[in-house]
């Protein structure tokens, strides 16, 4: 008597299929499948346009049209104009009138209110930061614990992103999601003006460390109210740097150095 062999034993065969028999009046469903997910065109425009607007490339003031950016991206002009809302949203584009859109520009003005809001938002970190438990704190009062002054040349961009990463630590401890997506914007529009004054920590790197070593010893003694004024004096230093690169940039376009729609109010 030769034995019908089992599910199991068939499965375990490789190269086999078993095959159920199909009763009548049984009604058998399909498994559903999702399409995987495919980059939308306005999606690619629209970090290919913020790159361009962050990095200064599309310059403050430049005129935007939907029909020259689809020919030279190759798409239609259906995810340019998408794109373009999604940037009005960030803030980085305007609409003008019927005529089309231009890069949002930004004077002295814009500078220091986004120091000011990145203060603000960055203290509100201390204040948590301080409230972590011990090992966590530790981890990030101690960041800056391997450099040295003066910095030697080639650690200054390993200085850069841990600088980074503690600014970052701060607004992360809110666990706040509407700030940490403010601090987004802020960090986007703070990118502009870096790049269109040519800003460059390397200027004060020495004095950015010792700076970032007074914040770090009072979070790690829990003070937050000196690691608040240290954050503050720090973020000021910050400001002046970028206001007096800003105030250069603008003598430049004054002589007819450069473009763009920039104001000194």
């Amino acid at each position: 008597m030769i034995m019908k062999p089992t599910r199991k034993e068939v499965d375990s065969v490789p190269g086999l299929v078993y095959h159920i028999p199909i009763q009548r009046n049984t009604v058998y469903q399909m498994t559903k499948l999702t399409m995987a997910p495919v980059p939308k065109a306005s999606e690619s425009v629209y970090q290919t346009l913020f790159r361009a607007i962050v990095e200064g490339e599309l310059e403050p003031g430049e005129s935007l049209s939907d029909r020259a950016l689809a020919l030279q991206l190759g798409v239609s002009r259906t995810p340019i104009r998408e794109a373009f809302h999604q940037l009005e949203a960030a803030g980085l584009v305007r609409r003008r009138g019927r005529i089309g859109w231009v890069v949002t520009a930004f004077d002295r003005r814009d500078v220091e209110e986004l120091i000011e809001l990145r203060t603000v938002l960055e203290a509100t970190g201390i204040r948590k930061v301080v409230e972590l438990a011990t090992a966590d704190l530790n981890r990030i009062a101690g960041l800056f614990d391997g450099f040295s002054l003066p910095m030697p040349a080639d650690e200054i961009s390993r200085y850069l992103a841990v600088d980074h990463e503690l600014h970052l630590a701060l607004i992360g401890a809110t666990e706040n999601r509407r700030i940490i997506e403010v601090y987004r914007h802020v960090e986007w529009h703070i990118d502009r003006v870096r790049h269109f004054v040519s800003y460059s920590a390397h200027r004060r790197v020495d004095e950015s460390l010792e700076e970032h070593l007074r914040i770090c010893r009072a979070l790690k003694a829990r003070d937050a109210e000196e690691a608040t004024r240290a954050l503050s004096a720090h973020l000021l230093n910050v400001r002046k740097s970028f206001l007096d690169l800003f105030d250069q940039a603008m003598a430049a376009v004054d002589q007819g150095q450069d473009g763009g729609a920039i104001s000194r109010r």
